[in-house]
């Protein structure tokens, strides 16, 4: 008996001719033959040897130094600007609150002086002429002299205080020409 040809088709049996239709007709190349022909490229020079790949890529000096040189530059700029920004923001505020602080000021002048009118006024409408309204007359006269003192050493060319403290000046004078004790109030 012979055995059959493996390339004539005809004289295989149907399960046989079957089987040999279903395998594949290309295969794969493992992984190993793969590595063997590229070395052996690599050693008839036809292709270059690769540097190996590492887990860490190197930057040349040049541009770890501008790197630095960069961040170094940010981060001044940072603080640069921040100075600024908070110098800016605490100038505003110094100034309103100068500004706050100067109208509370002046509108408490103005409520002082109102009330040390008004006290005047009321003291002088009194029928009181004993101890106690000559003891307000010269604390009224005290508080005149102290205001006038604080105004001359706000605006020193203000001809009315100067006028003011010219008058005391002459009275003290004239007390002393006279000899009169001065009487010292306190409160």
């Amino acid at each position: 008996m012979s055995t059959p040809d493996l390339h004539d088709d005809d004289e295989l049996p149907p399960e046989l001719r079957s089987a040999l239709q279903d395998l594949p007709r290309e295969r794969q190349p493992g992984r190993l033959l793969e590595e063997r022909t590229v070395r052996a490229l690599r050693e008839h020079g036809v292709i270059e040897a690769a540097a190996p790949r590492r887990g860490i890529r190197r930057l040349p000096a040049s541009w770890l130094g501008g790197a630095v040189a960069a961040s170094l530059a940010l981060f001044a700029s940072g603080i640069a600007v921040g100075q600024w920004m908070g110098t800016r923001a605490t100038a505003e505020v110094v100034s309103a609150v100068q500004a706050e602080n100067s109208r509370n000021t002046a509108m408490l002048v103005q409520q002082t002086g109102t009330a040390y009118v008004q006290a005047l006024s009321k003291l002088a409408t009194t029928r009181d002429s004993g101890a106690h309204a000559a003891q307000g007359r010269e604390v009224a006269v005290r508080m005149l002299r102290a205001a006038a003192d604080e105004l001359v050493r706000i605006a020193p060319d203000d001809p009315v205080a100067s006028a003011v403290l010219a008058g005391f000046q002459k009275a003290d004078t004239t007390k002393a020409a006279a000899g009169d004790k001065q009487r010292v109030v306190w409160f």
